[in-house]
């Protein structure tokens, strides 16, 4: 395996995508800013008191600085047009980045781009890209999700079902079985907590007031609403995503005044789910992505 492999995927948010790095025509010089963001320690301080305590920390904004050049200098043109109609600052970025088969990404913005001068028309032509991540930590890419109240197949066709007992079937065999646990332990191999999303589904049948659970510090969140069969419920506990939503249609204002739009920490947590009446008619679906100080 390569130790030196990188490459960058921009994907904008209507659709299109950009590559440099390994592989590609636009080839990166430099790149900073993708293994810490800056952090700011707060401290305060009495008129009377030796030194200070720290009253907060806080990570801020990413900054992350790139530069690159277009190999190719028969094309050189058309890429350059390229590259600077695709970066267009109105437009916002998610930033792929897969640093010797590590990866993951980020959202970001376009603070800043340039082309160098043309000193020759037979140098490598380069660019400075400079990106603003507001979030300043990186993602998986994929979401880790897991149904936790799901039923485990027992057979597999081809199967013969007869009306009566034999030496190669029994009447009241198994064929699935139900989780009732409703206890889940979710790893988080990430650097800081992480939100989730929660999807409860009344696969079964009818259910009441469903409520997840974080065991490990009984914060909660209960929702005040009854689910006939087929109805979804999502919950998001994502910074800047937090709410509820019932077939699509916010309820947020349902919930227990109680409920906590709880994270999970950056370890084993334990999650069980409830509900007041029919719990066994619920499909639980978890939903997270770790999230990384730096690359």
């Amino acid at each position: 395996m390569e130790t030196n492999y990188l490459l960058l995927t921009f994907k904008r948010n209507d659709g299109e995508m950009l590559q440099m790095g390994c592989g590609c025509v636009l080839k990166i010089i430099s790149i900073k800013g993708i293994e810490s963001a800056q952090y700011t320690l707060h401290t305060s301080s009495g008129a009377t008191e030796h030194g200070s305590f720290v009253s907060g920390k806080k990570i801020e904004e990413r900054s992350i600085s790139i530069t690159f050049g277009i190999d190719d200098q028969v094309n050189r043109e058309t890429y350059r047009k390229q590259v600077i109609q695709f970066f267009n600052p109105l437009d916002t970025f998610t930033l792929q980045l897969n640093w010797c088969y590590r990866q993951a990404q980020i959202q970001c913005e376009v603070s800043s781009f340039n082309f160098t001068d043309i000193q020759s028309m037979w140098d490598i032509l380069e660019g400075n890209l400079e990106l603003l991540c507001p979030y300043p930590f990186w993602e998986d890419l994929d979401n880790f999700g897991r149904n936790i109240a799901s039923i485990t197949p027992q057979w597999a066709y081809p199967v013969v079902f007869l009306n009566e007992k034999s030496a190669h079937h029994e009447l009241g065999k198994i064929y699935g079985y139900r989780t009732f646990r409703k206890d889940v332990e979710l790893p988080n191999k990430g650097d800081v907590p992480t939100g989730i999303i929660i999807r409860f589904t009344a696969t079964r049948g009818a259910v009441k007031k469903p409520k997840i659970i974080k065991v490990s510090t009984g914060e909660f969140i209960e929702v005040l609403a009854d689910l006939k069969k087929g109805d979804v419920l999502e919950i998001n506990t994502n910074k800047g995503s937090k709410g509820v939503t019932l077939n699509g249609e916010n309820i947020s204002r349902k919930i227990n005044k109680l409920s906590t739009y709880f994270e999970i920490d950056q370890k084993n947590n334990v999650i069980r789910y409830d509900a007041a009446e029919n719990y066994t008619n619920l499909d639980v679906f978890l939903y997270y992505q770790s999230k990384y100080l730096g690359i």
